[in-house]
C-alpha cells in the first residue's frame, strides 16, 4: 500500500452537513465561517465566489469543484456586483430550519450548488490535511462535470431527497469519497508545488522511503537504513529528505508513529502496552513519554477524552 492510501486510512471525517442550494438570477449568498473544511459543487449554471482573505473573486461553473481547507466565510454570487444575503439569517426565516434543500432569487436563469460542511478527527496531525492550501480549486473539463464527480452527486442527491434509513451515514461516506478523489486529482495537478510533502511524495526515492515509513512504522528505521533502501547515500538522502519534507527522517517517523497511535487508541481492546509495540516501542514506557511529548497529553487520558467525545456525539 502507497504512502497515501496510509494517509487516507487515518482520515477521519467526524461529521458532515450537504446543503442543496437552487438559485434563480438575481441571487447571492453570504456563507459565514467554519470550523472545518467547506466544499461546494456548481451542479448547474455559474457563479463568482468571494472568499475571505482572498481579493480576486472566482468565476465557477458547472462541474467546478471548490475545497475550502479552513473554512473561510465567503459569498457567492450570480455577478460580482450583485446583493447578497446572510445565510443564517435566510435560514432562520425558512419553516424548517433543518432541510437541505434550497430555493433563493428572481426568475432569472437558474444555478445549483452542492454544498458541505465537514470536520475531521485529528486535523493538525495529518500530513496530508497539514500539507494542503487554504483553497483548493478542481475545474471541470470544459464545463462538464468528470464522471467520478457526476455519480457522486447523483447519488448525494438522491440521499438527500429521499430520506431512506441510513441516509446521513451514506452522505458522510460519499463526502469522504469526494474528499478523497479531489485530493487524487489536486495532488496529480499541483506539479512542482511549494508544499513540501506532497513534493516529497512524487520524488522517486523520498517518496518510496515515506512509503516504507508508512507501511512498517514498527521497524526502527534510520538514515542509513532508508537509504540503503532507496539506493541513495547517506549524507545525500539525509539532505534531500529534509528538504523536502521539512524535517528529518528520524522526527517524521516519530511524527507518523504517533499519528498511527492516536488513531490506535480508538479501539478500547488494544491496550496501550500493544499500542507500543504496534508502532516501533519497546516498553509501554517510552511510548507514553514520546506520546505525551508530542500530544500534550498521556496516552490514556487522551484515550478516555476520545472515547467521551464518540459517546457524546
Amino acid at each position: 500500500m502507497d504512502a497515501l492510501s496510509e494517509v487516507f486510512k487515518t482520515v477521519h471525517i467526524k461529521s458532515t452537513a450537504c446543503y442543496r442550494m437552487d438559485f434563480s438570477a438575481p441571487w447571492g449568498m453570504r456563507m459565514p465561517a467554519f470550523d472545518g473544511a467547506i466544499f461546494l459543487v456548481v451542479l448547474m449554471g455559474s457563479g463568482w465566489l468571494e472568499i475571505e482573505g482572498i481579493e480576486a473573486q472566482l468565476p465557477l461553473v458547472e462541474g467546478d469543484l471548490v475545497f475550502l481547507q479552513e473554512g473561510q466565510a465567503h459569498t457567492w454570487r450570480e455577478h460580482p456586483e450583485s446583493n447578497a444575503i446572510d445565510f443564517d439569517h435566510f435560514r432562520s426565516e425558512q419553516i424548517d430550519e433543518m432541510q437541505n434543500t434550497w430555493q433563493l432569487g428572481g426568475t432569472g436563469l437558474s444555478t445549483s450548488i452542492m454544498y458541505g460542511r465537514l470536520q475531521f478527527e485529528q486535523l493538525s496531525k495529518n500530513p496530508l490535511i497539514s500539507a494542503l492550501p487554504p483553497l483548493i480549486v478542481i475545474k471541470s473539463e470544459d464545463g462538464q462535470k468528470v464522471d467520478w464527480l457526476n455519480t457522486t452527486m447523483q447519488f448525494m442527491s438522491s440521499e438527500m431527497t429521499a430520506n431512506r434509513p441510513g441516509s446521513q451515514t451514506v452522505i458522510n461516506y460519499l463526502t469522504s469519497i469526494l474528499f478523497i478523489q479531489a485530493m487524487r486529482v489536486y495532488i496529480n495537478s499541483t506539479g512542482n508545488c511549494d508544499r513540501c510533502w506532497l513534493r516529497a511524495l512524487k520524488d522517486p526515492g523520498i517518496g518510496k522511503a515515506i512509503n516504507l515509513i508508512h507501511r512498517y512504522p514498527e521497524k526502527s528505521w534510520t538514515a542509513k537504513d532508508l537509504a540503503d533502501e532507496v539506493e541513495m547515500s547517506r549524507t545525500s538522502f539525509f539532505v534531500k529528505f529534509h528538504d523536502l519534507v521539512g524535517e528529518p527522517p528520524n522526527k517524521y517517523l516519530t511524527r507518523w508513529r504517533m499519528h498511527k497511535a492516536s488513531q490506535i487508541l480508538r479501539l478500547e481492546q488494544v491496550n496501550l502496552h500493544q499500542v507500543a509495540h504496534l508502532i516501533g516501542y519497546e516498553s509501554e514506557a517510552a511510548f507514553s513519554k514520546t506520546f505525551k511529548q508530542w500530544m500534550g497529553k498521556s496516552p490514556g487520558v487522551y484515550r478516555k477524552e476520545l472515547i467521551n467525545q464518540v459517546k457524546a456525539s
